[in-house]
């Protein structure tokens, strides 16, 4: 437990000094522990992430198990206090250990400099509505383009199928390269690490909102089994970003749609573009609902069907679960120096905003315009 404490009061002191935690995390030897814990465990087909979580619950359970039988002779509240005390030990020695490999593995990424910063992006001034309806206008008509590309019409009569996850696990790999050669990223950010896995406790998962997540004990990018086709190549990206040392999630979903943006497959450009008109047209929606509308109308009735595909996936997540996996994140991500919580993730957009400003419209184009 004092290791855990220990460890939690240094992540705490890393808060704020963005060189040390960069000194720390960035090629030296964590990381490098990190990406040969994520590489090691990538070879083993299933995830060992359940199995840990499991593995975690069973022995508490146990413990409680043989504690209740060994003081079985206490009475009443006596059995009671000494069965509460051995758990709650029990628990916390355990959570003292997760707790310093959780900081020594991922947490010390939070207070590393963030992508605007590695972008070398000046801060966002006030941004016209003109600006971002033009930006939403581009990017929903790329939207519609890859679509056709991938379809053959705008309107391929049924939602875009989930492309197998080897082949874009491909180019996916070589859109990282080029996203970390064109902007400079760290080495680390070039290079492969594990392949993302499908999470076997999907249907538990699900209904809490979430589409995957990283694992630091075990180095693994976890995502749901049965992602929609319009999903799964940025969720991939995102995770991958994780897997890299990127912890902010608005850096994550902002490098998902660059490293999208770069490959040659246009089903994962596709994916990259709806996501990134969705953000743009939800910042104009907040500005001028009426213009946002009319961006939306622009939409190919293909797209239009993929995004209602995407809202009936989700519509499991919905009342206490949703409530719950919002609240959870949000708290974990306040606890590690985030002050927006589960709001960072459309931070991504006032990303795209000044990227767009600093090298114009190009910087959010495919490579080859449509």
């Amino acid at each position: 437990m004092g290791v855990g404490v220990g460890a939690l009061l240094f992540l705490l002191l890393s808060q704020g000094r963005p060189a040390l935690a960069e000194a720390l995390m960035d090629g030296g030897l964590l990381a490098g522990v990190s990406r040969a814990l994520s590489l090691g465990t990538g070879a083993i087909p299933f995830s060992l992430a359940e199995l840990v979580v499991l593995g975690f619950l069973v022995r508490q359970g146990a413990g409680l198990a043989g504690e209740w039988r060994r003081r079985g002779r206490g009475q009443g509240r006596d059995r009671f206090a000494r069965l509460l005390t051995r758990g709650s030990l029990r628990l916390g020695q355990d959570l003292g250990v997760l707790m310093a490999l959780f900081v020594v593995l991922w947490g010390l990424q939070y207070p590393r400099p963030g992508l605007e910063v590695r972008l070398g992006l000046s801060p966002l001034e006030e941004v016209s509505v003109e600006e971002v309806e033009s930006l939403a206008r581009m990017a929903v008509s790329h939207t519609n383009h890859f679509y056709e590309v991938v379809h053959g019409s705008l309107d391929g009569g049924e939602p875009t199928p989930a492309a197998p996850r080897g082949e874009l696990l491909t180019e996916l790999e070589a859109g990282w390269e080029r996203v970390a050669s064109r902007y400079g990223l760290p080495e680390r950010a070039r290079l492969r690490h594990g392949s993302p896995k499908p999470l076997l406790a999907t249907a538990l998962v699900r209904p809490f909102g979430v589409a995957g997540m990283y694992f630091p004990f075990t180095g693994e990018a976890l995502l749901l089994r049965d992602l929609p086709g319009v999903l799964l190549p940025k969720e991939m990206a995102h995770e991958m970003a994780h897997q890299r040392g990127f912890a902010s999630e608005a850096d994550a979903n902002a490098l998902a749609f660059l490293v999208a943006r770069e490959t040659a497959d246009p089903r994962i450009n596709y994916a990259g573009y709806v996501f990134l008109q969705g953000q743009l047209v939800g910042e104009l929606a907040l500005r001028d609902p009426d213009r946002a509308q009319a961006v939306r109308e622009e939409l190919a009735p293909g797209v239009v069907r993929d995004l209602q595909d995407r809202a009936r996936y989700w519509a499991v997540a919905r009342g206490w679960t949703r409530w719950v996996g919002l609240s959870l994140n949000d708290l974990m991500l306040r606890a590690h120096g985030v002050p927006e919580g589960g709001a960072s993730y459309q931070r991504s957009t006032r990303i795209f905003l000044a990227l767009a400003r600093a090298e114009g419209e190009e910087a959010l184009l495919p490579r080859s315009n449509p």
